[in-house]
């Protein structure tokens, strides 16, 4: 699905590689629907960025929860319980 970054112009760069990582860069170009090594790399890099967004998320969700009081935990808890019930309740119908 194309983004607005996909149809903006594109920002030429260098980077320096190990052979080792050219040549396993390389042989992904055989297989079908890889056309070039900068598509490769860019969306190597737009995994990364996305799985790095995701890990922040998850660092700041479980922050938040190491953050709450003895009874903000117990009041989480108990909300957790209550949708879990009406989740099951909805399922098995």
């Amino acid at each position: 699905m194309p983004t607005v970054t996909d149809r903006s112009p594109k920002s030429k760069i260098t980077v320096t590689l190990s052979p080792n990582v050219v040549r396993q860069l390389d042989a992904l170009l055989d297989l079908p629907g890889n056309r070039s090594r900068s598509l490769l790399v860019e969306e190597a890099l737009r995994r990364w960025l996305q799985e790095h967004a995701q890990k922040q998320i998850e660092r700041q969700v479980e922050d938040y929860y190491r953050s709450l009081s003895k009874a903000e935990r117990k009041e989480n808890e108990a909300w957790s319980k209550t949708s879990a019930r009406s989740a099951k309740h909805i399922w098995d119908k």
